[in-house]
């Protein structure tokens, strides 16, 4: 009954202030805890992620530096050379007499001078049981080979195996060496190796180290070879798995560690980071967060006090206001200072009043500027630009809409992540807008495309040239993002008003063709635009569009370009080669449909298309002309790259009754260079089938004697570019007769693509090329001119 009797004595202001504390009170302290939590587990997730990245970089840079020596060693075992001569089985007396032996020193000494990484090459024998060495180094009586700390792990296998940590007989030194077996036969005929000195790891892993983050590397077996705070004695035995972040409590404190194997060393790298690192921050956060909460809690109770005092003011007032308001009138002062409930009403009816005044303003804001780099947005830009077009009167005057980008920003959001991005478009916009004229707008239009808007007299167009030209050129100064140094280039594209158009859609347009025009003539330019790029962009996307029906309306169709033997003296074989006549274009060429078609992905269609129509055609061919006994089809990387591309082809041969072995695919080295080792692998799995491979176009583009040896291919097609110059070019007669000369040794049949004199033909078969295909002999035919000449053929009289 007394505390009733109190309440009941309290005043309106204070039973609502009492009630409001026993509210926010509680609520404050939840929020805060909950707030201090949720930072908790956000600071040690982004720590693990940190150090599991971080880990994953030192990782790849141990592992670089030893595959790169891996990958030395590997290719001087395989050096025919070395297997001969490790196959003579030389003595440590009679060595150096040898004929092989001055070319392996030589070698050795000249890789090892050019890698200082390498403190020393070396080939062991294991007939004889001793090595040499680069510079001339023979091993001495005593050396033993089975007395070797490497050998367990060379012996065990045929492949690259790098050593534990172990004390070089000799030097003296901390050494790890990089091990490649040779083996002829099936026989292990000796081992060659690389010995790097362990002092040539901290000075690597010293980059990545920081106050409170350290990282330790360990052998396969478990061996220390960095641990610059000997720590690893402390994270010994407590349980750590590979590629996982846990903290680990120890007697020198509390640690983020993170374990993770380097790729096929066998070796693990421990990184590990203070707790501090966490905590630290969570300490001043959780001041700082009290303190606000706190804070906050006075002001909403001192603020609902205030609210309390000018009570009940008059409601007419309060009409009229309200009434303003739904004018537009947000920003009014009722005056009312009664301490009632309708004052209180007031209060919050003029509060709700500014808040709205002030958030239609941020909206407004929003609205017309980006939020990222403050800079006027699309919607901005068009209504300036409309603005200028509408009030443009004096026919001197001109506007210059410039659309720019940055290059390659895609590849540098994709690496670097999407704050790095953003940082970078922010201080493109700040360098840009200092060189902006005050007659000038500038804005983002989006992602990494901005829009300048410049306006002067005709004759001071100049003005204009020049600011794009100092815009374009402030790109020469590196962006410091980071604590990195990156540079930039931009693209631009320019369209004048009224010169190339009326209205501002078309004038982004034309600006929009112009940059692509930039991009696609090798980018960091200004291009202005002119109507024979409008006439390039619009033919490119009919182009596209008409590829869309041609094959909804069989407008393409193959030819076939004859093969000849120059053994048998008749043709052996065809190529497939696409065409497409469109009813008002006429007949295209490919060099201008298939890039587009590879641009838009209409390649695998019509990769198809051509698969099975030269399977069927060549199978009705076939039976007429028994002696030609292959059809060559080429295919794209796109095409091939398929998972089902080899089904597909099964599926064709089954359907028409045809053979592997009387198909060809024609390829280029691309295919390796986009697809690596699950490309190598189907293109074997299409050999093993009885398909043959041919490498087409060889001598050119990404040429690489490499290729020859890695590609599953059955022949070699020399380039028309080189055939062409086989008679007047003395260094084309040495690549070519070279390229010959390699094919047949390592037992691939050669055709010379292009032949159209006697002369080149002549002194091709000088060469032994073994087919010939070109004008010479005979152009691509359809496939009612193909079968008369292949009559012709059978039949000459």
């Amino acid at each position: 009954m007394a505390k009733m009797t109190f309440w009941n004595q309290l005043g309106f202001r204070a039973k609502v202030l009492l009630a409001m504390a026993a509210v926010v009170i509680p609520i404050i302290f939840i929020l805060a805890t909950y707030s201090y939590m949720h930072s908790k587990s956000l600071y040690e997730t982004q720590m693990e992620k940190g150090l599991a990245l971080e880990n994953e970089l030192v990782a790849e840079k141990v592992f670089s530096l030893f595959s790169g020596k891996g990958e030395v060693v590997k290719q001087i075992a395989e050096l025919e050379t070395v297997k001969r001569f490790a196959e003579s089985e030389p003595s440590r007396e009679n060595v150096t007499s040898n004929p092989d032996y001055a070319i392996i020193n030589s070698f050795l000494t000249r890789v090892q001078e050019e890698d200082r990484a390498l403190e020393f090459l070396w080939v062991t024998f294991l007939k004889n049981d001793f090595y040499i060495g680069d510079n001339g180094v023979v091993s001495d009586e005593f050396y033993r080979v089975n007395d070797r700390p490497w050998l367990s792990k060379a012996t065990s296998t045929s492949n690259v195996s790098f050593s534990d940590l172990y004390i070089d007989y000799e030097t003296g030194e901390n050494t790890i060496s990089v091990i490649y077996p040779i083996d002829r036969d099936g026989r292990r005929l000796g081992y060659v190796g690389a010995d790097m000195y362990l002092e040539g790891i901290p000075p690597m892993i010293n980059l990545f180290e920081a106050k409170d983050k350290h990282h330790i590397l360990l052998s396969s077996s478990g061996q220390v070879l960095y641990d610059s705070q000997g720590m690893w004695s402390v994270f010994e035995g407590r349980n750590l798995l590979a590629n996982d972040s846990k903290l680990i409590e120890t007697d020198k404190g509390s640690y983020y560690v993170e374990i993770r194997g380097v790729d096929r060393t066998g070796w693990h790298l421990v990184s590990y980071a203070n707790e501090s690192i966490v905590t630290k921050p969570l300490s001043n956060y959780l001041t700082t967060l009290s303190f606000t909460w706190i804070l906050a809690g006075l002001l909403i109770l001192f603020f609902i006090g205030m609210s309390l005092r000018p009570l009940l003011r008059d409601v007419s007032t309060i009409d009229r206001h309200v009434k303003n308001m739904e004018k537009g009138t947000l920003l009014t002062n009722m005056n009312i200072s009664r301490k009632d409930e309708v004052g209180m009403i007031a209060q919050s009816i003029e509060q709700m009043g500014s808040r709205l005044h002030y958030k239609i303003q941020e909206m407004d804001h929003q609205a017309k500027f980006d939020q990222l780099t403050n800079l006027p947005n699309r919607l901005s830009i068009d209504t300036k630009l409309n603005e200028w077009i509408e009030n443009h009167s004096n026919e001197n005057d001109i506007v210059a809409v410039t659309f720019m980008d940055l290059d390659h920003f895609k590849q540098i959001n994709d690496s670097k992540g999407h704050a790095y991005g953003d940082s970078l478009l922010i201080q493109v916009a700040d360098r840009i807008q200092q060189l902006i004229p005050e007659s000038g707008y500038f804005g983002r239009f989006g992602g990494d495309e901005f829009i300048i808007l410049l306006r002067a007299e005709k004759k001071n167009f100049f003005d204009i040239r020049s600011t794009l030209r100092d815009i374009h050129r402030t790109f020469m100064q590196p962006f410091i993002l980071h604590d990195h140094t990156l540079y930039v280039t931009p693209s631009m594209g320019v369209s004048l008003f009224p010169t190339d158009a009326q209205s501002r859609e078309q004038l982004i347009a034309n600006a929009d063709t112009a940059l692509y025009k930039a991009k696609e003539t090798g980018r960091n330019r200004v291009i202005f635009f002119n109507f024979e790029m409008k006439e390039v962009f619009e033919k490119q996307l009919m182009m596209e569009q008409g590829l869309r029906e041609a094959m909804k309306n069989d407008q393409f169709m193959l030819h076939f370009q004859p093969q000849f033997s120059l053994g048998s003296n008749q043709t052996e074989s065809l190529e497939a080669l696409i065409r497409w006549k469109h009813p008002e274009w006429g007949m295209i060429s490919p060099a201008e449909f298939i890039p587009i078609a590879e641009s838009t992905g209409h390649i695998q269609a019509i990769g198809d298309w051509v698969m099975e129509a030269a399977i069927r055609q060549f199978k009705e061919l076939q039976k007429a002309y028994p002696h030609v006994k292959r059809i060559a089809i080429n295919v794209s990387a796109l095409q091939l790259r398929e998972p089902s591309f080899t089904g597909r082809l099964k599926e064709l041969l089954n359907k028409h009754q045809l053979a592997p072995n009387f198909i060809e695919l024609e390829i280029t080295e691309s295919l390796l260079i986009d697809g690596g080792e699950e490309m190598l692998m189907k293109l074997s799995n299409l050999k093993e089938m009885g398909v043959s491979i041919a490498l087409d176009d060889f001598g050119t583009g990404y040429s690489s004697l490499n290729y020859l040896r890695l590609l599953p291919i059955n022949r070699v097609k020399i380039d028309r570019e080189f055939t062409w110059q086989v008679e007047g070019d003395p260094k084309v007669h040495a690549i070519v007769q070279s390229i010959i000369d390699l094919s047949h040794r390592l037992d691939f049949d050669v055709v010379a693509e292009g032949v159209e004199t006697i002369g080149q033909l002549n002194q091709l078969k000088d060469w032994h090329v073994d087919v010939i295909q070109g004008y010479y002999f005979s152009r691509p035919l359809n496939q009612t001119s193909l079968e008369e000449f292949l009559r012709k053929e059978s039949n000459p009289t």
